[in-house]
């Protein structure tokens, strides 16, 4: 059986220098990269770098599916323009996660599919369809929060974590 997973960048507030490229580059031979964006997918093997740092310190996105299960979508805010209050009541253990840099929030949204996806699913074409919801976040536009923790809700119950967790505005 093979393994499909799929890892994309990309950079909204500012262009990647040629020594970033030339970095990111080094890191896989399935890289592709450019000034704006970064894609690695994999069949066999998997990235070496930690796609979680690489965005902290290059790309204001990122989209990761893997075909065992796993989404992830993860955005990085510039701290002047965001209050980590705003996120905070959508944080939900292992699955709605903030954390900060010396001048960012990055907002972690990660879901795992009991079995596995339905059907086969490509992640190629997804992340700037996605991003205009970082769009709607920096507007105060909370929905996308709000929709993530009701798909993971159940799955903390599943797992005896709340028996009824508290419920984040709406």
């Amino acid at each position: 059986m093979s393994v499909y997973q799929y890892y994309e960048f990309q950079s909204i507030d500012r262009p990647l220098t040629l020594p970033e490229q030339a970095t990111l580059q080094a890191l896989s031979s399935r890289a592709h990269i450019t000034p704006n964006r970064a894609s690695f997918l994999y069949n066999y093997g998997d990235f070496r770098g930690d796609p979680e740092a690489i965005l902290a310190e290059h790309f204001d996105a990122m989209l990761y599916i893997a075909n065992w299960g796993t989404w992830q979508i993860v955005f990085r805010f510039p701290k002047a323009l965001v209050e980590r209050s705003w996120f905070e009541p959508y944080e939900v253990e292992d699955a709605i996660a903030l954390s900060t840099t010396a001048h960012h929030l990055i907002l972690n949204i990660k879901i795992q599919e009991e079995g596995g996806m339905m059907g086969w699913v490509e992640g190629e074409g997804w992340l700037p369809r996605l991003l205009p919801l970082r769009d709607d976040l920096l507007a105060g536009d909370l929905r996308l929060l709000y929709l993530a923790w009701l798909r993971v809700c159940p799955n903390l119950i599943e797992y005896g974590e709340d028996k009824d967790p508290l419920e984040p505005p709406v």
